[in-house]
């Protein structure tokens, strides 16, 4: 028995080392594993131009002046352009795409989509998208332009340059750049001066697809016009195979990911930006780093030494400089909100307690000013308008009102006796009814209440409650006589 133990003992023993050496050799293991799918990911990177995606949707965005005027006008481009990469966009969209095909990792579409790019096919792809946005290919995209309007291209081939357009990244990355340059002009433009550059985005992302669309089509038919419709086909294919889907979803989720990242450096900028000007300079070393002469000129009214007055068709003319608003208000957005009557307020929380709630959560919110200050800027604008929406819903709470309640120059304190001890006041209203009020009562639009009853006036008491769950109180007098 007790040499049956011992061997018990010795197996468990050797069982145990075993499972040990190997779980160390898989620990061992790993790091080897990490660093071929690193070095995969990195060939993938040189070979496809995801190294460089950032300055070649910069460049391709450059071209395409007027996706949309309203929101960005083109001689604020640079502006942006300049804000962007002093935000780090090429490092940020880079470091952000790596991390996802890190995440998304898979050896087969990575090692298919290295081979399609070491491909005859997609060298000539390649290069032939690079050159198509040199500066000196300007005169001839000029002139292909001119004539697709007279000569529409061949159908087929216009459908297998759709198909490519469709299934590849650069109309949604130029989309997603576009929007990045018009929130980082926000506090610069006065195009948009008043409107909240959460709904401005919103309405952008839609609206901006098909112009973008059809200056990438248009692009791209320029690019490939010395390209078989064989060859496009295969890249085509290629797009839409598992392991180009693959490529597509990881770069895009990426480039989004690293503008998002950007803009949240873009922001601190802006601050920084939005400072020296409200000093007042006089060197405003910022503001010369980043803006071109004309914004300089139009924020600060600064001329530059080079920047003329007068040009052969006459004075040139500037636009009058807008009121600039802060890239982030912790909470002021929400100030054109009317504070809600607490009257309001106890209706809400007797009758529609999930509102209730949710107004004090985002009370408490908006008194934390590290928690707002903390939160990245898609979290934050979130939060504003998920409040705003809130706050909306609880002024349009219905509660009846009386005949009292309305504007106060339709009431007119008529009279004012005395009975028991308490002393009544006597309201005429516009239909010409009389009412008898006394302290308690409700009266007027805002749901005020009668505070007292004096012998020559009547005191009301307004109280309402802001965004931040302040009490605001504020008096009225009803006198004989008199409108308010």
């Amino acid at each position: 028995m007790r040499k049956q133990k011992q061997l018990l003992v010795l197996f468990l023993i050797y069982f145990s080392l075993s499972v040990f050496s190997q779980a160390h050799a898989k620990i061992g293991a790993m790091p080897a594993g990490i660093k071929i799918q690193n070095k995969t990911i990195e060939k993938l990177f040189w070979l496809s131009g995801l190294n460089k995606r950032y300055q070649y949707v910069e460049s391709t965005l450059g071209q395409y002046e007027k996706i949309d005027p309203k929101a960005l006008k083109p001689s604020q481009t640079e502006f942006a352009k300049n804000l962007m990469r002093h935000g780090h966009g090429p490092g940020q969209i880079r470091a952000s795409m790596k991390k996802i095909f890190i995440t998304e990792f898979d050896q087969e579409h990575a090692k298919a989509s290295i081979k399609w790019f070491r491909s005859r096919i997609g060298q000539l792809i390649l290069k032939a998208e690079a050159e198509a946005i040199l500066p000196e290919s300007q005169k001839d995209r000029e002139k292909f332009a001119k004539g697709i309007m007279s000569t529409p291209p061949n159908e087929s081939r216009l459908l297998v340059v759709e198909r490519i357009e469709s299934a590849e990244a650069l109309s949604e990355n130029i989309k997603f750049l576009f929007l990045a340059y018009v929130e980082a002009m926000h506090p610069f433009n006065n195009l948009l001066q008043g409107k909240r550059i959460v709904k401005v985005v919103r309405m952008l992302k839609d609206e901006i697809v098909e112009p973008i669309r059809e200056q990438v089509l248009r692009q791209k038919l320029f690019a490939y016009r010395n390209i078989g419709k064989k060859d496009l086909n295969d890249y085509a294919d290629f797009l839409e195979s598992p392991a180009g889907k693959w490529l597509t979803f990881s770069e895009l989720k990426g480039f989004k990911k690293g503008t998002k990242r950007t803009l949240t450096s873009v922001h601190k900028v802006q601050r920084e930006l939005l400072a020296e000007i409200d000093e007042g300079g006089p060197e405003f070393p910022l503001l010369r780093e980043l803006a071109p002469a004309g914004q300089r000129y139009l924020l600060v009214r600064l001329r530059d030494p080079f920047k003329p007055l007068f040009t052969d068709n006459g004075p040139v003319q500037n636009e009058e400089t807008a009121p600039l608003s802060s890239a982030r208000q912790f909470g002021n957005e929400l100030e054109s909100i009317p504070p809600i009557s607490l009257y309001v307020m106890d209706r809400i929380e007797r009758k529609r307690p999930e509102l209730f709630r949710k107004m004090k959560y985002y009370e408490r919110i908006f008194n934390n000013r590290e928690d707002l200050m903390a939160m990245n800027d898609d979290e934050y604008a979130d939060v504003i308008e998920a409040y705003r929406t809130v706050l909306e819903k609880a002024n349009e709470t219905k509660v009846s009102k009386t005949p009292l309640q309305s504007e106060y120059e339709n009431l007119r304190l008529t009279g004012v006796i005395s009975k028991n001890a308490k002393i009544l006041a006597l309201i005429e209203t516009a239909d010409n009814k009389g009412h008898v009020v006394s302290a308690g009562d409700l009266i007027g639009p805002k749901f005020g209440s009668v505070d007292e009853v004096q012998p020559e006036k009547i005191i009301v008491i307004e109280k309402s409650r802001d965004y931040l769950g302040n009490i605001l109180t504020r008096q009225r007098t009803i006198e004989f006589s008199q409108k308010i």
